[in-house]
């Protein structure tokens, strides 16, 4: 019974409703026949966008409200309608306009580069070449600028120091038109056999300079290729090189493996290379390696107090 109960309240309930929703309906589209039409005139407007030729006229279409009398949220759609395609054309002409304007153009800036030269490159001056190459300043050859001395060397960990040195490097020096004396000064110093070699002369087309470099090897190891010294092998020293008796640069007093020194010129004649000289202090690690080191001097030529002079463990070369 109180299922049956149930059932007849929902079903009343339902009629209500329908009832109530139909009534609704009614009520409401009588209004609308009752309610009379309202015209809204809109004027056509016209809309200039400038372009970079001549300018633009986007006119807008009259309101379709005006012709067939929409109803208020009829006639605000068909505005709002209107609205966009106005600025959606008129955004387009905007985006031809602001791709075709020409920004102003600026003063041509003066070129850095160096202007190149049709010269031969033997009738260049070294500082011409040294302009033009980019090779000098740090690259290709590893050369680095001391302004302060006015004078190119090479950095402490070049790619040369990972293939050592043995005397096919000098023999093949004249091939890239290096043309320097050297002098080899080995000894035996701590179970290794050790080389202290010194350079001047000229550097290709460009530079005249000095080196002096320490390498050593195993006593063991009989092919005559040495080492680069460790940085706990490499010895201070400084280094001056004199052109016909007038300083042309010095490098100071610190520790090296690998103590040179560059500056433009070309000697009088590569052949000669004795415009040249080169004073030395080399400090030595202990009695037993000046003593040694010393004893090479002697074999190369060089005279104590004649050639090279020694003050404590440093030895000073006038080579």
């Amino acid at each position: 019974m109180g299922k049956s109960k149930t059932t007849i309240i929902a079903l009343v309930a339902l009629v209500v409703v329908c009832a109530g929703s139909f009534l609704g309906v009614r009520a409401l589209n009588k209004n609308t026949k009752v309610q009379q039409p309202v015209t809204i005139t809109t004027q056509a407007t016209t809309t200039t966008v400038p372009s970079t030729t001549q300018p633009t006229t986007v006119p807008t279409q009259p309101s379709t409200a005006a012709t067939t009398g929409l109803s208020i949220t009829d006639a605000a759609d068909a505005s709002t309608t209107n609205l966009f395609t106005t600025f959606a054309q008129s955004t387009t002409d905007h985006s031809t306009t602001l791709t075709t304007t020409t920004a102003p153009t600026t003063a041509a800036k003066p070129s850095t580069t160096a202007p190149t030269t049709t010269k031969p490159l033997e009738e260049q001056t070294p500082q011409e070449i040294i302009n033009s190459a980019a090779v000098f300043s740090d690259g290709f050859l590893g050369y680095k600028y001391d302004p302060e001395s006015d004078v190119y060397y090479t950095n402490k960990d070049p790619w040369q120091r990972n293939f050592g040195f043995n005397e096919l490097y000098d023999v093949g020096a004249s091939f890239i038109v290096f043309y320097y004396d050297t002098m080899r000064c080995k000894f035996n110093y701590a179970k290794k056999d050790w080389m202290i070699q010194f350079w001047k002369g000229q550097y290709g087309f460009v530079f005249i300079g000095a080196e002096i470099g320490v390498y050593n090897k195993p006593e063991s190891r009989k092919v005559e290729h040495y080492d680069c010294a460790t940085d706990e092998e490499s010895l201070k020293m400084s280094m001056t090189c004199y052109r016909k008796g007038k300083e042309i640069f010095s490098r100071k007093y610190a520790t090296y493996w690998w103590c040179t020194g560059f500056v433009p010129g070309k000697l009088d004649k590569f052949s000669d290379r004795s415009e040249l000289t080169v004073q030395a202090r080399i400090t030595l690690k202990d009695a037993r390696m000046l003593l040694s080191f010393c004893g090479a001097l002697e074999e190369n030529g060089l005279r104590l107090n004649k050639n090279y002079t020694t003050d404590g463990l440093d030895v000073f070369v006038t080579w």
